[in-house]
């Protein structure tokens, strides 16, 4: 496994946040745009991705992670799919939404092949959570909560010495989820809401929702689909077998992943002055209890600049390709 990437800033060594990325990719467009977005913030030195985690069965999930991950010039990053995989590519309740995991695995560079001959998720968690300093990780959910919830119930092993609970309340500085702090939400409850129940209600530490007020407020499209080579870049191409060209359409996830790198930035504020604490039924409906004795370590962001200004930075963000210069005198996300 590779050591932290370290950033020289000035005349101190920085190391870059690290970031974990658990997704339900499939056949939604904000999946692969927020994939996408990980690694060009990698290439412009403000994280690194240290792995990605299927919440699906999928076989093509992995190798399509592979291909966004290589064309950016990080082939090693590990992915991990729950098993035994299958051969979906599309949500059947949505065949509005084109295919892409196919075209990503057998049209763009990848070695992964097959997800079969991938690790389960709790055991990547497991090691990638044991071999990293303490407070160190940010866990981006944009799917579904199979794996975390599998990795909290997971004891003891031959990677290490404590609970997966454990690991989790030890290891990770952040838990960021696009998924409401008030009501339904399409990654709790559209799949197994003991899952996101369970591990919601449980979290011990800094916990940020990036609910769909933000994401559906974030349109984006046109441009990726118009000006990027979809037969070179992988996000053009997912983008276009997606939605079709010079079409548009929200992007929940690209925006939890921007706040899991840039946080708060000049574009997001807190939705509760102090904070509070997420409460799911046994439905993964969420209430919110406001904290009114100070500052507590769970929230949600909202928008402080107009929904357009973002969503034209977030595009602008995602026409970079390797071997453009890097925008090193812009004034925002920079960690």
């Amino acid at each position: 496994m590779r050591t932290s990437t370290c950033l020289l800033l000035f005349s101190g060594a920085v190391v870059a946040k690290r970031l974990i990325i658990d997704t339900d990719m499939l056949n939604f467009d904000d999946d692969p745009l927020a994939l996408g977005l990980a690694n060009i913030l990698q290439n412009w030195g403000e994280v690194e991705l240290i792995g990605v985690m299927s919440s699906i069965h999928s076989r093509y999930a992995p190798p399509a992670f592979d291909a966004i991950n290589t064309y950016f010039k990080h082939p090693d990053v590990p992915t991990a799919v729950q098993k035994p995989v299958n051969n979906l590519t599309q949500w059947p309740e949505y065949p509005e939404y084109g295919d892409y995991l196919t075209g990503l695995t057998y049209n763009f560079t990848e070695d992964v092949r097959d997800g079969t001959s991938t690790p389960d998720p709790v055991s990547s968690y497991r090691y990638l959570l044991s071999t990293s300093a303490d407070s160190s990780i940010t866990i981006a959910v944009i799917g579904f909560f199979d794996n975390m919830y599998h990795l909290m119930q997971s004891g003891p092993d031959t990677i290490s010495p404590y609970t997966g609970a454990e690991l989790l309340k030890s290891k990770v500085r952040e838990l960021v989820v696009q998924a409401n702090d008030v009501g339904f939400s399409y990654n709790t409850d559209a799949h197994n809401a003991t899952f996101a129940e369970v591990v919601l209600n449980w979290w011990p530490g800094k916990l940020t929702f990036a609910s769909d007020d933000v994401g559906e407020n974030t349109v984006i499209g046109s441009r990726i689909t118009t000006e990027l080579d979809v037969t070179k870049n992988p996000i053009g191409y997912a983008l276009r077998a997606n939605i079709g060209y010079n079409q548009t359409h929200y992007v929940w996830d690209a925006v939890a992943l921007y706040y899991a790198v840039c946080g708060l930035d000049d574009v997001f504020d807190w939705k509760y002055k102090t904070g509070g604490r997420v409460r799911l039924n046994g439905s993964a409906y969420a209430t919110w209890e406001t904290n009114s004795t100070g500052p507590s370590l769970q929230n949600s962001i909202e928008f402080k600049v107009p929904n357009t200004t973002f969503a034209a930075r977030l595009e602008n963000t995602l026409l970079w390709e390797p071997g453009q210069d890097i925008p090193r005198e812009r004034t925002w996300c920079k960690n």
